[in-house]
Formats: structure tokens, C-alpha cells, sequence
């Protein structure tokens, strides 16, 4: 079978098994609400802090997706969801940037006047938060994520807590000065070869899926 017939396959018993709504925009249109149900989320589960999420050396069993001790992810299945995340932001910000670039616009010969080959304004991410998160959550964002840890042998447990955890990632990226050498730096230490053909599958079928309205 092919991969988008195995996704296929998997997102129709997902569907069945996981009777949730998908990850609400307008959350993410209301910063305070956004930290409010994040912290939420967190306290829930037993997260002391968020400090785990700068950590890229995490080492855990590959063999668990989930660490029953504190409720967190594995370390292989967070780097996975971390890399994945990065791979899809790197896609909308680069695309956003030759969106608003006058050199693409008027498809000026020389480079030194595409602004869409250079590091953005210092907090780009942060002054477009909502705009460009709006963008990465389409619907099928958390089943192709969970989806791609099954494909490593990984166990999600819950579509709940993918979404908490990709949140957390972006409120971590959104204090980032300069988004673009972040995310490079990020990718550069968290796409292992183990997994990088998977987490590029997934980018492809999130390429391929629905957008939301209004994206």
C-alpha cells in the first residue's frame, strides 16, 4: 500500500477511535486564553515547567512513545513531533516571507533585493503568531502526527496531548528573536536519520491535506 492509502486507512480508525475536536484556531487567536489553557494542560499532567522543550539530548527507550512516570513523551517520540513542527513552520514562514517580498513581486534579477532570502525583523514569529499558527494547525495536523509516531514503532496515547505538546513547542519558538536561524539550528540537531524519512513523509500529507478555511 501506498503511504497516503496507509494514512487513509489510519485516519478512518482514527476517527472512530478518537471522538475529539480537532485543535480550535480560536484559541490560538487569544494569546491570554492560548497561555491560560496551556498552563492548564500542563498542570494536569504533572508538568513542573516547560524547560524540557529546550532540551535536544533527551535520551529514552525508542521503544515507548510515552513516559507513564510524569505523562511527558518519550524523548524519541518528542524530538519526532519537535522536528515535525519545525519542518511544517519552516514551510509557512518561508512561503509568508516571498508572499510579502517586493523583489518576488516584481521578479527583480538580483538577489540583494529579495528580502525573502534573508533573516527576517527581530520576533517576526512572535508579531505573527496567530496568523501562522492558523496556518500549521490543519485539521489533520494531530492524526498525521500520531500517525508518523506509529510508523517509528511509537506509542502517542493521546491525540489530547499531541496537541498540548506542539503548543508548548510554538509558545516556546514565539520568544525566538530571529525565527528563521532558530528553526535551521533546531532541525540541524533534531532530524536523526532514523527518522528523518519519516517526518518528511508527514510533511508531504500535511501538504496534501484540507487547509482550514481562511488560512
Amino acid at each position: 500500500m501506498s503511504l497516503q492509502s496507509d494514512y487513509a486507512a489510519f485516519n478512518l480508525k482514527a476517527s472512530d477511535d478518537n471522538a475529539i475536536d480537532h485543535f480550535s484556531t480560536d484559541k490560538l487567536r487569544s494569546p491570554d486564553l492560548q497561555k491560560e489553557w496551556l498552563d492548564k494542560f500542563c498542570t494536569e499532567l504533572g508538568y513542573r515547567n516547560l524547560t524540557f522543550l529546550s532540551d535536544l539530548h533527551v535520551t529514552s527507550s525508542a521503544t515507548v512513545g510515552f513516559d507513564t512516570t510524569d505523562g511527558c513523551f518519550s524523548g524519541t517520540a518528542f524530538k519526532i513531533i519537535k522536528a515535525l513542527i519545525v519542518l511544517l513552520l519552516q514551510h509557512i514562514i518561508d512561503k509568508k516571507l516571498r508572499e510579502e517580498c517586493e523583489g518576488c513581486a516584481t521578479d527583480h534579477p538580483s538577489q540583494l533585493q529579495h528580502t525573502c532570502l534573508f533573516e527576517p525583523v527581530a520576533y517576526y514569529f512572535d508579531s505573527r503568531f496567530d496568523e501562522l499558527c492558523r496556518k500549521l494547525f490543519k485539521p489533520d495536523l494531530q492524526t498525521i502526527i500520531d500517525f508518523t509516531l506509529r510508523r517509528c514503532g511509537l506509542k502517542s496515547n493521546s491525540i489530547l496531548r499531541i496537541q498540548g505538546t506542539a503548543g508548548a513547542i510554538l509558545h516556546e519558538l514565539r520568544d525566538e528573536p530571529f525565527i528563521v536561524a532558530k528553526l535551521q539550528e533546531i532541525r540541524e540537531k533534531l532530524l536523526d536519520e532514523s527518522y528523518k524519512k519519516v517526518v518528511y513523509d508527514a510533511v508531504d500529507l500535511w501538504q496534501s491535506s484540507v487547509s482550514v478555511p481562511g488560512a
